[in-house]
């Protein structure tokens, strides 16, 4: 499925449940509760983390910056290709 071809992107890439969900397209890492733009993939990632978010009300992921893994919850998809985000840890 490589999305290698994201170049820059591929740096901001949501991680839930061993896969790669898609990717942040702000310019910006977010680092703080709020509604954040994305680009889904089409993967089982992503399909998993909306079953989560509907069963549980949320859905822990990560991304890496700098070696360093940086956690969040998805609380909400508040309208395609946006997802809004609580509980950062890094």
């Amino acid at each position: 499925m490589g999305h290698e071809g994201f170049g820059s992107m591929a740096q901001k890439v949501i991680m839930f449940d061993g896969g790669a969900a898609g990717h942040f397209r702000a310019s910006r890492w977010p680092r703080h509760d709020g509604v954040y733009r994305y680009e889904p993939y089409r993967s089982v990632a992503h399909m998993r983390m909306h079953e989560q978010l509907q069963e549980t009300g949320s859905a822990r992921c990560y991304y890496e910056r700098d070696g360093r893994q940086v956690w969040f919850s998805v609380v909400g998809f508040p309208k395609y290709g946006h997802l809004q985000l609580a509980g950062f840890e890094n």
